[in-house]
């Protein structure tokens, strides 16, 4: 009895310490890269590679009541690659860049003190490719 009692113990724990650690990312990082660089602090995130392949998750913090928008840009020398963005639990195309092309332009304005995830999913091994994310003060 005392045998099966902890048996049952220890699984409840192991079941609540898998599902709590996992409570506290949205996205999940998962990707395959050479030579890549990346930076991330609170309102500005960049990432540049040599080859990537999957998907790789950024976080912008608006850490005002201010309204605020991304300002972002990129490029990319060949592949394809889909960027998203989430704000309110919604997951939204940014925009698609394909081989050899670029990219630049802002977001929509935010307001709240929220995180903002910043989605970059491949479509297959890409290469040459670097963006970057800021996080501005809307002039409204």
């Amino acid at each position: 009895m005392k045998r099966i009692t902890s048996v049952i113990i220890a699984a409840v724990t192991l079941v609540l310490c898998f599902t709590l650690s996992a409570c506290g990312n949205k996205y999940v990082s998962r990707y395959n890269a050479m030579l890549m660089v990346r930076t991330n602090t609170s309102n500005k995130a960049s990432v540049s590679f040599d080859s990537f392949s999957g998907t790789y998750v950024m976080q912008l913090k608006n850490n005002s009541a201010d309204e605020v928008y991304i300002d972002y840009e990129g490029t990319l020398g060949e592949g394809n690659i889909k960027v998203y963005y989430d704000f309110n639990d919604e997951k939204l195309n940014l925009f698609d860049i394909e081989t050899d092309g670029s990219v630049d332009g802002k977001t929509e304005t935010f307001t709240g003190n929220k995180t903002i995830y910043i989605i970059i999913e491949s479509d297959g091994k890409c290469s040459d490719g670097s963006f970057s994310f800021v996080l501005a003060k809307s002039e409204n």
